[in-house]
């Protein structure tokens, strides 16, 4: 009985924080004026009114889908299944791209390729290119997914690798006794992680399609920067609703899609023990393309946005200016983040309980009905949450002008992520350990406390600090209901770069980057930590 309440509760605190509010705002926007309409629906259905921004969402999710597989696909073969030099190096460093705000890398790439930057005056110097069409070029569709791409290539790096060391060796190397390296590779083992490569260029085509940062930084007019003009131009949240209609319907049907192209599949993408050992190619000149690939990665995608950045505070004094600016964002970001990772991480644990130690029917429909609101648009999680308790002379009033709302849109974001997260570390405890808890008789919330809870030390740390990462980082669902004092740091940043100095902005850029790796430092050196200490206590 402990055990059910305690997991409904949950549940419905799930639905009420996540849930409730997306299909408030949706059903609020087909009633107008005491009855049913459709009218904004039929704008997007019926007219051509916005065919052109739905197409460019599509092209823009599009390209950068292909442009991070090009990047994520051989920088997974090159780490899994060479030899190469400084591979752990590699593997940390393809990290950054994905941690940081997307749109810090295109704050980056704005002052490199915009109209005074520094490659600009170069392609415009010593090539047929110039300086207006390089400029154009960043601030179009094509530069937001070449932006996009870089950050969310380590998706399909890491599931490529995965499903590559999952592989049973012994396939490939009965293949390499009869074939080629690229013979094998082709016929044997690209078939056997195509699931796992569509699965992750799926996420990135979701993730993409969703984005707010740098299509609102570019100024390239998507379903989501379309979403946030509406809102907080027009206020209309009804045509801002049905606008992110297509962005839901897409998502839905690219879920059903994968699950369809899953089903029958004997590869398992997530909750599998890799392989004792994976099949190496030790060759002479595979090393060699794999140094200068990763290399070339390493530079576009970590190096030379972070150096520009960088290079452009010029002072010291930059630092001062841009910590005096955004001194209360950057408190606020902290005190924000740290609650919203607390919360996070609590009900992350249990819906991840929930997940995957629930024996039902029902656990793996659980599952993905929750993990299917992280592809909502962060704008359509914020027009939600003022929909929902944006309401005067009520107590929900108090939520909706306190630091509780920024909270309650940090939950509505990344509580998906933060559950899925647990769900992962959760399946590595057996059930019998659960099991031999209750055959003593003891109740649940002891099991939970002395059983579940230390077992999952190393995954309740973990998924705190990833939460407070991604936290750090949100935009789009904080610069829509973020009240009066309570910035947080990146509203600050495009605060300010409407009216400040370059090298002001990429201070403060510097400042969110390193706010948000922290963690990461803080991650590796716990983790290094927790290997070490029980090894130190049997010497």
């Amino acid at each position: 009985m402990q055990k059910r309440l305690t997991l409904g509760f949950f549940f419905i605190l799930f639905l009420g924080t996540t849930f409730l509010p997306i299909v408030w705002m949706f059903g609020n926007s087909v009633y107008e004026e005491g009855k049913f309409s459709f009218v904004y629906y039929k704008d997007i259905f019926l007219t051509q009114k916005y065919g052109k921004v739905i197409s460019n969402s599509l092209i823009l999710a599009s390209l950068t889908t292909i442009l991070s597989s090009l990047f994520g696909v051989p920088a997974g073969f090159f780490l899994s299944k060479t030899n190469l030099p400084l591979k752990k190096l590699f593997k940390i460093c393809f990290f950054i791209p994905l941690i940081i705000p997307s749109y810090i890398t295109g704050i980056a790439w704005v002052n490199l390729l915009g109209k005074t930057g520094f490659l600009n005056n170069v392609f415009s110097q010593y090539t047929m290119l110039s300086s207006e069409s390089v400029s154009d070029f960043i601030y179009s569709t094509y530069g937001a997914s070449f932006i996009l791409s870089m950050n969310l290539f380590p998706v399909v790096m890491l599931v490529t690798e995965y499903a590559l060391k999952s592989v049973n060796p012994r396939l490939e190397e009965s293949g390499l006794v009869v074939g080629s390296v690229f013979q094998v590779f082709r016929q044997i083992t690209l078939p056997l992680i195509a699931p796992a490569i569509l699965s992750g260029m799926m996420i990135v085509f979701v993730l993409s399609l969703s984005e707010f940062g740098v299509p609102s930084l570019l100024q390239v007019n998507v379903l989501t920067t379309q979403i946030f003009t509406q809102f907080s131009a027009f206020y209309n949240e009804k045509a801002a609703t049905a606008i992110a209609f297509p962005l839901i319907v897409i998502t839905f049907i690219l879920i059903m899609l994968e699950k369809i192209y899953m089903r029958g599949k004997s590869f398992e993408m997530l909750g599998r023990t890799s392989s004792i050992s994976t099949t190496q190619y030790n060759i002479t000149w595979l090393n060699v393309v794999g140094i200068t690939f990763c290399t070339f990665v390493l530079l576009v995608c970590v190096i030379i946005p972070l150096s520009t950045l960088i290079f452009n505070t010029k002072t010291i004094s930059a630092y001062h200016d841009a910590i005096l600016l955004a001194r209360n964002g950057i408190t606020n970001s902290i005190l924000f983040g740290s609650i919203g990772a607390t919360f996070l991480t609590l009900i992350g644990f249990f819906l991840g309980y929930l997940s995957e130690n629930i024996r039902s029917k029902l656990r793996s429909s659980i599952a993905a009905f929750i993990w299917i609101f992280f592809a909502v648009p962060a704008t359509v999680s914020g027009i939600g949450l003022i929909k929902l308790w944006n309401r005067p002379e009520s107590a929900c009033q108090f939520i909706y002008s306190s630091l509780w709302i920024v909270i309650l849109g940090y939950v509505i974001r990344f509580l998906p992520l933060s559950s899925r997260i647990m769900t992962n570390y959760l399946k590595q405890i057996p059930h019998a350990m659960e099991d031999a808890g209750t055959v003593t008789g003891a109740s649940w919330f002891r099991i939970l406390g002395k059983i579940l809870l230390p077992l999952q030390g190393y995954g309740l740390i973990a998924t705190w600090l990833i939460s407070f990462m991604f936290c750090i980082g949100e935009l789009g669902t904080t610069i829509l209901v973020y009240p009066p004092g309570h910035e947080t740091l990146p509203i600050a940043l495009f605060t300010v770069m409407a009216n400040s100095p370059t090298d002001v902005v990429s201070a403060l850029s510097i400042i969110i980057v390193v706010m948000t790796l922290l963690p990461v430092g803080v991650f590796l050196v716990v983790s290094k930590y927790l290997v070490l200490k029980p090894k130190l206590g049997l010497q």
